[in-house]
């Protein structure tokens, strides 16, 4: 938590909005803030909400702390509502959402044993899923996890010897946060970390040293992940469920990571995965499945994200599991809202987070009247994932259109507007 800067908390705040996607009548869902008004009206105005019916329960508060589920507001004001038929969907299945469903009378250790013991907390680690996926034959990047310096300084010379640049990943990061790339190529051009390392004497390393907050004995900001950095490869996911039962795991939906320039981090998606060879894809579906079939025997239940890197050749290489709702899982459910539950065999999906916008009223009114709203006629459109314009002035937007040109065309029009409308980065 120490590590967590301002701009995290309110990247945590605006994510924690698109959920707003996933109601459906009668539900209740407790977030950190309120949702905006207009916001739950403009998604309600394409789900069909009865917006009367939900409860929205939000102690405005930076974090959901254990305190907070606790209280009178949040825990008191459920316990009148939820009885128990009702389903508990949180964001991740930690520990603490397991003690919390215990109190409302929907969870027990002996009906999910594995996630009481922070089972999905293991499997979020990026230490642990280098053990698992290697330990299970998955191809995953050349590296080790660290936890001294005396780690740190062997794994990055030993791979610098053989490749001129390595990433270097904190455990619980997402999205790029946490992580560095270390190189010796003065022009390697970086994606997936917020900061480069160039060392002219690839024995000299002191900062990255600093850099991965390790002691000699230990990892007081917790260990890392040192890894070949693999450029010019295409960051790809598949959303996967296991059921509950202890069913097959299915894939929910696939898609790619888009990175912005700088910095070169994630902020969106596109989906359906389509744009790597067939075999590439076959292959990476496959061994998808075969690592949930042995999330599910190990006890996970629910969604979870399993992240790869395919290089141009078309070789896969494993790199993360997130066992969680996705940055996907309110994507699919726009697309399958609006146009149906095979929605990719007939579109294609654009999505960008962190967008400085105008307030949500105008940036709508401007979307029709440039005839880029969402349109249930002809299928395509703008749609605003999340609103969080009146604390940050960003929103995220979904484009969703029968083909890849018309996405582009769409989000480029787009763009246009954003440009002429949002106001300056403060």
């Amino acid at each position: 938590m120490d590590l967590l800067t301002d701009e995290d908390f309110r990247g945590i705040l605006f994510a924690m909005k698109r959920l707003i996607w996933l109601l459906r009548d009668g539900d209740a869902i407790v977030l950190p803030r309120p949702a905006p008004d207009a916001f739950l009206r403009y998604v309600a105005g394409h789900t069909g909400l009865d917006t009367g019916s939900v409860h929205i329960i939000s102690p405005d508060a930076d974090l959901l702390t254990h305190e907070l589920l606790h209280s009178k507001e949040v825990l008191g004001r459920l316990q009148d509502i939820v009885t128990p038929d009702w389903e508990f969907r949180p964001y991740i299945y930690d520990r603490g959402a397991v003690t919390f469903a215990r109190e409302l009378g929907l969870h027990t250790d002996r009906a999910r044993p594995f996630l009481g013991q922070g089972g999905a907390e293991l499997f979020n680690s990026k230490v642990f899923f280098r053990a698992f996926a290697a330990g299970a034959g998955f191809s995953v990047p050349a590296g080790m996890p660290c936890r001294t310096v005396g780690d740190l300084k062997h794994i990055v010379g030993q791979l610098l010897a053989k490749t001129a640049s390595v990433i270097v990943k904190r455990d619980r990061a997402v999205g790029g946060h946490g992580n560095f790339v270390v190189t010796t190529d003065p022009l390697l051009v970086v994606t997936g970390a917020l900061s480069k390392t160039y060392l002219t004497d690839p024995r000299d390393l002191d900062a990255v040293v600093a850099a991965a907050g390790l002691a000699r004995t230990h990892a007081p900001q917790g260990e890392v992940v040192v890894e070949e950095f693999l450029p010019d490869c295409q960051s790809v996911y598949v959303e996967v469920v296991c059921p509950e039962d202890g069913g097959e795991p299915s894939i929910v939906n696939s898609g790619e990571l888009r990175t912005a320039d700088d910095p070169p981090v994630l902020v969106g998606l596109e989906m359906p995965l389509q744009t790597i060879p067939d075999s590439s894809r076959k292959e990476f579906f496959a061994e998808a499945l075969r690592m949930a079939r042995m999330m599910r025997d190990l006890g996970y239940t629910g969604l979870a994200s399993i992240d790869a890197v395919i290089a141009s050749s078309g070789e896969i290489w494993f790199n993360e599991v997130n066992a969680r709702m996705g940055g996907s899982t309110h994507l699919h459910h726009i697309a399958e809202t609006l146009v149906g539950p095979d929605w990719a065999d007939s579109h294609t999906l654009l999505s960008r987070f962190n967008v400085r916008s105008a307030d949500l009223q105008k940036l709508l009114e401007l979307l029709k009247a440039n005839g880029l709203a969402w349109d249930p006629e002809s299928r395509r459109g703008v749609v605003i994932a999340s609103d969080d314009t009146e604390v940050s002035g960003n929103i995220e937007y979904v484009i969703l259109a029968p083909s890849w040109a018309e996405g582009r065309t769409l989000e480029s029009g787009l763009g246009e507007i954003l440009a002429e409308s949002a106001p300056p980065q403060v």
